[in-house]
């Protein structure tokens, strides 16, 4: 959306004017300038935006978080061109936006005033159109103050006297001064908003909500100002008992957030749960709300639009040996082959890298073994780091053969004095969990096999995450030889293309491997491997001017 934020404050010109002692100029050149700035009145209804760097129309809005009624919503005039006093004293303020006191601009925008209060310019035309509605302007013609909806006015209030050593009136002070309600507040505003300006709603609704909206403004206002005052107004007329139904919208916008938390119970629905069960409850035939209807037009949008599939461009447009229809054959089959097990060892060079420099996950059935103490109510009694702690003491070797005798002997089909004689025998140092491992209930027997087998499949990622291998080529080991010469280069691709060119070098001249890279689909590699060869290989393409 195109606009700024920036500084709200009054027209800085006319600060100058009130600075301006006419009689200390005496010089013609002096006078004169003088008269100019005395003479520059601010345009009327208008906003000076210095060095603005979107494109815009006639007027912009402005407005101001928290935003919550349309009578807060302030249109104005972009500053017509030709002041050339103004642009030059005043240009270079590309962070401030200035309107004339006389506008009632800032008390239009939620009481803000001129001690650094950021305001929003929108110059979308959309937008602008709708707040355009707000002042009648195919009958009015002007963006005048008077022919906006109502100005709310927030009253100014004085901190209330209280004794000094009494403790409770200087805790309720401090209270009311940190514990800020405005996001209860825009919530309950979005509520009522929903209804207010739905052409479609009750009449009589729509005005309540309306007058609702209005005392909710003035009522963030003054719940702003209670970091200065200490006084906070009475909300519970709106938050103390619902008396709206919550939209749909900020359901969705809760579900959306929480899509970020990693961590959730193993009986708690998964997001996508979440989304789906959101979505089946309500009947969006009957949402005629736009905005309620954004969630449910999002989801069609992203079910219905399609995937964005690659077309490579053709070799023959690229390059100028492609230019022939059966350049491939020409190659020397011997080399081609000897750059394909080079090329190969290469990408999995860099492949293995990245992999080993990731971190191994552990404990990847712990929510299964939690779940099932959870629903034995033994959560008290057995901690499940605990279990894997008691575990991780054991050799890899006598884990993999636990493993494999859990397999064998079909330990989830045993009675209850099998599981405590093949416990005896497997596992003797385990007699403090012999009760907890054969307990089968509520799928008790995976206990046991979901310790073994998660500390079998971290030793085995462990095993896979070693970057040297004795059925690597001596290729592959050069170039993880020099990875390893320098492991904190912070670039790794540099330092094994390197070692392959040098590679590449010995296998064919470097002015004639692009085509044998190319062939075999590589050509993403000419980057890493033969970038100082490959503007003599571009096709050339006239572009027009």
């Amino acid at each position: 959306m195109p606009g700024d934020n920036r500084f709200l404050s009054g027209d800085l010109l006319e600060l100058l004017r009130q600075l301006i002692a006419p009689r200390v100029f005496q010089l013609p050149g002096e006078r004169d300038f003088c008269n100019q700035v005395l003479g520059d009145f601010f345009a009327e209804d208008c906003f000076f935006a210095p060095g603005a760097a979107y494109d815009h129309e006639d007027s912009c809005t402005l407005l101001r978080n928290p935003h919550i009624a349309r009578n807060e919503e302030l249109q104005l005039s972009v500053y017509p061109e030709g002041d050339a006093l103004r642009q030059h004293y005043l240009g270079h303020l590309t962070d401030v936006v200035m309107v004339s006191a006389d506008s009632l601009a800032a008390e239009r925008l939620g009481g803000a005033d001129y001690d650094g209060d950021l305001i929003k310019t929108i110059a979308d035309p959309i937008l602008n159109r709708c707040v355009k509605r707000n002042y009648d302007y195919d009958v009015h013609q002007q963006l005048s103050n008077n022919a906006n909806l109502p100005l709310l006015k927030i009253p100014s209030l004085s901190a209330p006297k209280s004794d000094a050593n009494d403790w409770q009136a200087r805790f309720q002070t401090v209270e009311n001064t940190f514990a800020a309600r405005i996001g209860q507040i825009c919530n309950a505003a979005l509520d009522r908003s929903v209804i207010a300006y739905n052409d479609h709603a009750d009449p009589e609704e729509r005005k309540r909500c309306r007058r609702d909206l209005e005392a909710l403004a003035i009522y963030s206002g003054l719940e702003i100002d209670a970091a200065k005052t200490g006084v906070r107004p009475n909300l519970d007329e709106f938050l103390g008992g619902r008396k709206v139904k919550r939209t749909p919208f900020l359901q969705y916008k809760y579900l959306l957030e929480r899509a970020e938390e990693r961590r959730r119970a193993w009986y708690e629905p998964t997001h996508r749960e979440r989304l789906d069960a959101f979505f089946a409850g309500i009947d969006w035939d009957t949402v005629d709300s736009p905005v309620e209807r954004l969630p449910w037009l999002a989801r069609q949008l992203e079910r219905n639009t399609p995937k964005i599939q690659e077309k490579p461009v053709k070799d023959s447009e690229l390059f100028t040996f492609a230019q022939e229809r059966n350049w491939k054959r020409q190659l020397d089959e011997k080399t081609l082959s000897s750059v394909s097990a080079l090329l190969w060892d290469y990408e999995h060079c860099l492949s293995r890298i990245r992999a080993c420099r990731a971190p191994a996950k552990g404990q990847q059935r712990k929510t299964d073994i939690d779940r099932i103490l959870y629903a034995r109510g033994q959560e008290e009694l057995y901690d499940s780091d605990e279990l894997y702690a008691f575990f991780q003491q054991l050799s890899s070797e006598r884990i993999s053969t636990l493993r494999k005798a859990i397999v064998d002997q079909q330990w989830h089909l045993m009675t209850e004095g099998q599981r405590e004689t093949f416990l005896r025998e497997h596992l003797p140092e385990g007699a403090d969990y012999y009760d907890l491992l054969t307990d089968f209930r509520h799928g008790g027997f995976r206990i046991l096999g979901d310790l073994v087998c998660d500390i079998d499949d971290l030793e085995a990622a462990r095993e896979r995450k070693q970057l040297r291998r004795p059925a690597d080529s001596p290729a592959f080991q050069k170039m993880m030889e020099a990875y390893l010469s320098a492991p904190f280069s912070g670039n790794e691709r540099a330092v094994v293309s390197k070692v392959c060119r040098k590679l590449l070098n010995k296998i064919i001249r470097p002015s004639l491997a692009a085509p044998y890279v190319v062939a075999l689909g590589k050509r993403n590699l000419l980057w890493d491997l033969l970038p100082d060869h490959i503007e003599e290989h571009v096709l050339e393409v006239d572009h027009a001017e």
